[in-house]
């Protein structure tokens, strides 16, 4: 319980550094609603009718009311300012800083995240459940404290008044309490238990209504089949998860509900009231009343409490989750050096890299032993014993069949992993030690899985804030012309101010995968980069527009170094240097009639292709 009250203090913390001011009235309000019920519910109509009932002036009643009406425009007014304006503006407040706060860690995490299912998880928790968890605090945040006021309250008058009906109540706080600790407790197991089947049905739910997936559905219909089965599935384990603790969760809440506030209430502290008053006339009737009332409402108000702080423990494992990944540190860490000229050579030297059985990237040092004397985790090597260097104005082909490593290596050379063994040097300096921020900033890349934002064409090209002045204007569209995007056959309504996509806008374009490839192109063309990175730049390209393409990465790699994978050979046969790629390893390398010559497992793959043309 203290671990996940601490999780709350900390998201206390971040409301009080976001918003004191709006966080203080809150708090302010909370204390003042419940103080006025108190006042109104108890001291008021307590005094009224004690007043009735031995008969006092009717002036000192009125007086006193006239008073309370007066608190009570000041409470309404206090109440309004809260429920329409500060407890609005503050969970969106709030929700904007952790959300914040998640987004700049998302930006740093390693790429070797998105492989690792169990921190992939606890970042999808973190970016679904941050709005939920804000809601849950402030609204159980505000409660708790007026829960507590009015708790306050009456100990302190039941104290004064009768210690008989405080002692029962406390009595009842105590099993309230237990019962409560133990019902929450099985609620925060049973929406973890949940939790991951859920977002699996989310998955499927997603498919049904997704653009991306309504052609394939309506080509494939056994396909909806299978999806309602895997639905039918989850639904079901979600079911037996509810079944297996229904029955507790039912017991515990009769016992919570129930036996402090119907058992020990009326067939305890009434009968023992009614004693006082009937038989040894020790108190009055509207005593009997107000104390009867007093004690249920401290009982309830108490139950209430205790049910706040296992809310508070349950939203707490989910404050943990978060606070977990925005705890993460990557381990691809920003080095010192700052990254001075030209691209002149990139040399890999005896460069190996693994997954971990997890997913993740394993961190082995050049031995291949894990940091620190650990042992060595479950890896599946990738990469084995890389050597090669690439000099500037060079156009390098990385070749070979699926699942050889190409990919892999081109996300190493851009580090968005770091290798298990061996080095890659710019200019001759570790890559490690260089600013990562500017390294990556020479460095363009078109990936096979390169995605169009729902944004206008000229963003898509640009990727940045953009200046909208003429010489931007121009840079783009040549841009786009360089990589055979043909503007005015598009016939765009707005030209590169076109919206691309139609999910926000309804002159937005959807392109064909040919020509939205294009656009990832001239985004590489756009900014002019040292190294020019391209997976499969043709995979979506017609003949002639991979024939353009092919002459104008020619005119690139006259002064810009170029590296492309490709599982076009005839795409390759003008690079420079091809790399044959198998299994992780680099088996042949040399110009495309020296490996032809060679006879070896590129010319196989050429005369495959080849005789698919003839």
């Amino acid at each position: 319980m203290k671990k996940q009250l601490s999780h709350q203090l900390w998201l206390f913390r971040l409301c009080l550094k976001t918003s004191p001011g709006l966080l203080l009235f809150n708090i302010f309000a909370a204390v003042e609603q419940s103080a006025f019920v108190f006042w109104e519910y108890t001291i008021w109509i307590g005094y009224n009718l004690n007043a009735a009932e031995k008969g006092a002036p009717f002036s000192q009643v009125a007086v006193l009311t006239l008073g309370v009406f007066a608190l009570y425009l000041v409470h309404q007014f206090i109440d309004s300012i809260f429920y329409q304006w500060s407890f609005e503006r503050i969970k969106p407040a709030l929700s904007f800083a952790l959300r914040g706060q998640i987004y700049e860690k998302a930006k740093i995490m390693d790429l070797s995240c998105y492989d690792d299912p169990d921190f992939y998880n606890d970042f999808m928790l973190s970016t679904t459940q941050a709005d939920q968890c804000v809601e849950r605090f402030m609204n159980e945040g505000r409660d708790f404290v007026s829960t507590l006021t009015v708790s306050v309250l009456y100990f302190s008058y039941l104290l004064t008044m009768d210690r008989t009906g405080l002692a029962l109540a406390l009595v009842c706080i105590l099993i309230n309490y237990f019962s409560g600790r133990a019902y929450f407790g099985l609620q925060e197991k049973l929406r973890l238990e949940k939790l991951r089947t859920e977002r699996e049905r989310d998955y499927q739910h997603r498919v049904f209504y997704l653009h991306d997936y309504a052609k394939e559905l309506r080509l494939h219909p056994e396909m909806n089949e299978k999806l309602m089965e895997d639905f039918d599935r989850c639904s079901g384990k979600l079911s037996a998860v509810s079944r297996k603790y229904g029955l507790k969760l039912w017991a515990l809440d009769i016992i919570r509900r129930y036996v402090p506030g119907c058992f020990m209430l009326y067939a305890v502290y009434l009968p023992l009231l009614l004693w006082r008053a009937l038989i040894l006339g020790s108190i009055s009737l509207s005593d009997l009343v107000i104390l009867l009332a007093a004690v249920r409402r401290m009982i309830s108000r108490s139950g209430d409490l205790v049910g706040y702080l296992s809310a508070f423990a349950c939203n707490g494992a989910f404050i943990e989750k978060i606070r977990r990944f925005l705890a993460f540190e990557p381990k691809i860490v920003d080095g010192e050096k700052e990254v001075s000229g030209n691209l002149e050579t990139l040399t890999l030297s005896h460069v190996s890299f693994s997954y971990t059985g997890a997913g993740g990237s394993s961190h082995t040092n050049d031995t291949g032993a894990s940091p620190e004397g650990a042992p060595a985790p479950d890896c599946r090597e990738i990469l084995h014993d890389i050597s090669l260097e690439i000099r500037k104005g060079e156009k390098i082909a990385l070749v070979g069949y699926n699942g050889a490593g190409k990919t892999t290596l081109v996300k190493l050379l851009m580090r968005l992993y770091d290798p298990c063994s061996g080095t890659i040097l710019r200019n001759g300096e570790d890559i490690r030690s260089l600013k990562l921020a500017d390294y990556r900033r020479q460095i363009g890349a078109v990936f096979q899985d390169y995605r169009i934002y729902a944004a206008s064409l000229r963003e898509n090209v640009v990727m940045d804030l953009c200046s909208m002045d003429r010489q931007e204007t121009w840079e783009v569209e040549h841009a786009l012309d360089r990589a055979g995007f043909n503007l005015a056959g598009q016939k765009l309504k707005y030209q590169i101010e076109t919206p691309l996509t139609t999910e926000f806008e309804k002159d937005g374009v959807n392109l064909s995968g040919g020509e939205s490839q294009k656009v990832a192109i001239a985004r590489t063309l756009y900014r002019g980069h040292d190294l020019i990175i391209m997976d499969e730049p043709s995979s979506a390209l017609d003949p002639a527009s991979e024939y353009q393409l092919n002459q104008e990465l020619k005119e690139i790699a006259q002064d810009k170094t170029v590296i492309f994978i490709s599982h076009r050979l005839a795409t390759a046969r003008d690079a420079d240097r091809i790399y044959m790629m198998k299994a992780g390893r680099i088996v042949e390398e040399g110009s495309h009639d020296q490996l032809l010559a060679l006879g070896g497992e590129y010319g196989r793959m050429w005369e495959l292709q080849a005789q698919a043309y003839q």
